[in-house]
């Protein structure tokens, strides 16, 4: 078995980029990005706002775009210097309610929203709350972190047209914050989100040359703890072998269905697991065929093998 610490899996997440912080879970984030929304629309509305998370997840950006519809409210936020930039999507909804509001309309009644194409003056009255939910997002980001973000993100250009717009590579991961908004007396509910490409995300940890910052050894920035996940999610095949038995080729041409291949009495007893597709597989332990919960199972009756054992913590880097 070769040595895994040479493997680019293994280099990856052995590596700690400098200049970055680690991020908790990516709930603290929205829960942050939550709180700072809702006091933002408040003095965007000129009225009472709630604001209520309804979905934060990492999906491929291929898979996220393709669910969003056309025409929307598109701003997309960039860093200096980076390809990759990060995207609020506002619901058509969200819209309605943003325009009304803003050229006046009574917060204490809610109108039926009507979607409509969007007009050149929608564009500008959505422009300043665009704005304003991407200073929510850096200032969640500074305050999970504990430290000022040096490269911040700032909007770039607005769309219609989510096929005109590559905020990453279609294979990339990005993170999804979908963010519900109660407006006014009258409850007026829309939605939006914010979608991050999660190497945005590891340039929003650049942190200021002097802001002393102590990590523990192994931290390297949310894109390593996703490294490391996807490796613990890796599949791994692994069989069960009940009994190994030589045959002619003659005796397998002659089988037909309701033959009988005998097996010794023992072999439930002496049942192998292995790891690896067919030809390359790796003793892994020991086991016995039995059951539990009205199901056939195998419980192992020795320890893994502890070279096996070793390789993979490894790969994982524990």
């Amino acid at each position: 078995m070769s040595d895994s610490s040479n493997t680019v899996i293994a280099r990856k997440i052995a590596k700690r980029p400098d200049g970055r912080i680690p991020v908790p879970e990516f709930s603290a984030i929205a829960a942050r990005f939550s709180a700072a929304i809702e006091r933002t629309a408040r003095d965007f509305f000129k009225t009472t706002t709630g604001a209520i998370i309804t979905m934060t997840e990492v999906s491929k950006q291929s898979d996220t775009m393709e669910r969003i519809p056309i025409p929307s409210m598109l701003g997309i936020a960039k860093i200096a210097g980076l390809d990759t930039a990060a995207m609020i999507n506002l619901s058509s909804d969200l819209v309605f309610h943003l325009v009304d509001l803003r050229m006046g309309g009574d917060a204490t009644v809610s109108p039926m929203p009507t979607t409509r194409s969007l007009t050149a003056i929608d564009m500008e009255l959505c422009e300043d709350f665009l704005v304003g939910a991407i200073n929510c997002f850096t200032r969640a980001m500074e305050e999970t972190m504990g430290a000022p973000i040096a490269r911040k993100l700032a909007l770039a250009y607005m769309e219609q047209n989510v096929t005109q717009v590559s905020i990453a590579p279609p294979n990339a991961d990005v993170m999804t914050i979908g963010i519900n908004l109660d407006i006014g007396e009258a409850a007026r509910n829309a939605d939006f989100e914010i979608i991050i490409p999660l190497s945005v995300l590891d340039s929003l940890q650049s942190v200021r040359r002097t802001v002393e910052t102590q990590t523990p050894d192994g931290s390297g920035g949310i894109w390593q703890a996703h490294m490391h996940q996807a490796v613990l999610n890796c599949p791994v095949a692994m069989t069960a072998i009940i009994h190994k038995k030589k045959l002619t080729t003659g005796q397998i041409t002659d089988w037909k269905v309701g033959d009988v291949i005998p097996v010794p009495r023992t072999a439930v007893e002496q049942l192998e697991l292995v790891l690896g597709p067919a030809g390359n597989r790796i003793h892994f332990a020991a086991a016995r065929l039995g059951a539990r919960d009205e199901q056939k199972g195998v419980r192992l009756t020795e320890d893994p093998q502890q070279s096996v054992l070793d390789h993979l913590h490894k790969i994982i880097g524990t």
